[in-house]
C-alpha cells in the first residue's frame, strides 16, 4: 500500500529486548501506526492509539490469540484461555466470576498475610550485606504469597514459573530455544491441570471461591479449572518481574528510594510509577475482525496488531517528562495492566502484593546499591530480571 508506514524494527530481537525504549522513540517518530515488515504485523505505540485498540473490542479481538500467532489462521498449542482469549459476551460471564473471587473483601482478608510474609522475608536478608535480590526476594515473595492465596500446595511450585515461561514464550515467533523448552518440560502442563482441580486446592482459597461459582451454575466444573489455570499462569511471572523491575528502578534512583524509605505509604504509588516507567508487560496483541482504518492507515481483516503499552508509558504527548522516574508523580492512566474490558483482572491483587512488599522493605532497609551486572531475560512475552545483586544497609534498630 502506498501510504503504509513501515519499519524493519524487530520487537523480538535481543537488541530490542535489551533496550526497547530507544526503539519506541523511533517508532513514535514514524507515525501513529506502523507496519513491522519482519513479522507481518502492525503496531501502535502512542498512548491514544494504544487506548483505542485496547478498548474497541468490536474491531480488535482477543480471540485471535494473546501473542503473535494468529488463532484465526492456525491452531493454538493449548486450549485458549476462557477469559484472556475470548470476546464478549463469553468474556463477560467468566470475568465476572474471577472478579468476584478477587473482590475487595477477599483482598482485605489476605492483606495481613501478605504484610507478614513480606516483613519476614525482608528481615531474613536485611543483615546479610549483599544479596541476589531476585532469588532472595522478588521471586521468592510472589511464589509464596500468590499460590498460598489460591490454595495451592507447596510441593512443586517451581512449575508455576516453568509454565509461565511456556505461556508467555508463545507470545513470540517459534524459535529453537522455545521448542526445546517445551519438549524438556512437556509434563508441566498436565501437572498444572491436575493442581487446578477442586480436590487439590485448600479450603478458603481463591481457587475454591472460583469452584463455588460452578456450584452455583455460573460456570462449569471444567471452566472453573480453566479459570484457576489462567489465574496461576498469568499471575506469577508478571508479578515476579514487576516487583523486580520496581526494586531495580529504586536501586538506581537513590533519591527516589529515600522518599519511599522516609514515607513507606508511597509504596503503592512507587509501584505504579515503576510500572509506567518500565513495565514487565511491554506489549499486548489484538487481531482485527474486519478491515479498519486507524490514524490514516488501513488494516485488513484478521491481521495482528501489537500494542506497545511500554511505549505508551513513555509517550510525551500523555505524560510530562516521561523518561524521568518519580515516585511522587501523580499518575493518571498508566497502561501496564492494559485498559478496557480486557484490562488485567488481577491488577488489584498484584498492586496489593507489591504495596505490602515495598512497605516492608522501606521500613527495614535504609539504603541499597546495585553491586554488579544485572541479568535481563530475553523473553518475548515479559520483561524481567534474572539477577539483581544488591548491597543492603539496614535501618538502625
Amino acid at each position: 500500500m502506498p501510504n503504509r508506514i513501515t519499519s524493519q524494527i524487530d520487537p523480538f530481537s535481543p537488541e530490542f529486548r535489551a533496550d526497547p525504549y530507544s526503539a519506541y522513540a523511533e517508532l513514535r517518530s514514524l507515525g501513529k501506526v506502523v507496519y513491522l515488515e519482519k513479522h507481518d504485523i502492525w503496531c501502535v505505540h502512542h498512548y491514544d492509539t494504544c487506548q483505542k485498540v485496547l478498548t474497541d473490542y468490536d474491531t480488535y479481538s482477543n480471540a485471535g490469540g494473546g501473542g503473535i500467532r494468529n488463532y484465526f489462521k492456525e491452531k493454538p498449542w493449548r486450549k485458549p484461555s476462557i477469559i484472556l482469549e475470548v470476546d464478549p459476551p463469553e468474556h463477560t460471564r467468566t470475568r465476572t466470576v474471577l472478579s468476584r473471587a478477587l473482590s475487595p473483601k477477599v483482598l482485605r482478608q489476605i492483606r495481613e498475610r501478605f504484610d507478614a510474609d513480606a516483613a519476614r522475608m525482608v528481615a531474613e536478608v536485611r543483615d546479610r550485606g549483599e544479596i541476589e535480590a531476585v532469588s532472595a526476594l522478588t521471586r521468592a515473595y510472589p511464589l509464596k504469597v500468590f499460590p498460598d492465596s489460591v490454595g495451592l500446595a507447596e510441593e512443586g511450585r517451581e512449575n508455576l514459573l516453568i509454565y509461565g515461561t511456556m505461556v508467555f514464550g508463545a507470545f513470540g515467533p517459534v524459535v529453537p530455544w522455545y521448542e526445546e523448552y517445551m519438549e524438556t518440560h512437556k509434563d508441566v502442563p498436565d501437572w498444572i491441570v491436575r493442581r487446578c482441580q477442586r480436590d487439590m486446592l485448600a479450603e478458603g482459597g481463591i481457587g475454591q471461591i472460583i469452584y463455588g461459582a460452578a456450584d452455583e451454575g455460573k460456570i462449569t466444573e471444567e471452566e472453573a479449572m480453566m479459570l484457576v489455570r489462567t489465574f496461576l499462569s498469568a499471575g506469577v511471572d508478571t508479578t515476579v518481574d514487576s516487583i523486580g523491575l520496581c526494586l531495580w528502578a529504586l536501586a538506581r534512583h537513590p533519591e527516589q528510594y529515600a522518599k519511599l524509605r522516609d514515607d513507606p505509604t508511597l509504596a503503592r504509588n512507587a509501584f505504579e510509577e515503576a510500572t509506567r516507567w518500565d513495565s514487565s508487560s511491554q506489549s499486548l496483541f489484538r487481531t482485527t475482525l474486519k478491515e479498519t482504518e486507524l490514524a490514516g492507515q488501513t488494516i485488513g481483516a484478521n491481521e495482528k496488531v501489537m500494542i506497545f503499552i511500554g511505549s505508551a508509558g513513555r509517550d510525551p504527548e500523555h505524560f510530562e517528562d516521561p523518561d524521568t522516574f518519580d515516585i511522587s508523580r501523580k499518575i493518571k492512566g498508566q497502561m501496564g495492566y492494559g485498559v478496557g474490558i480486557h484490562g488485567c483482572v488481577g491488577q488489584m491483587f498484584a498492586r496489593l502484593e507489591a504495596e505490602c512488599f515495598f512497605q516492608a522493605f522501606a521500613q527495614q532497609i535504609d539504603s541499597m546499591a546495585v553491586t554488579g551486572p544485572t541479568g535481563l531475560r530475553m523473553h518475548p512475552g515479559l520483561r524481567g530480571l534474572t539477577t539483581l545483586p544488591l548491597a543492603l544497609t539496614p535501618k538502625a534498630a
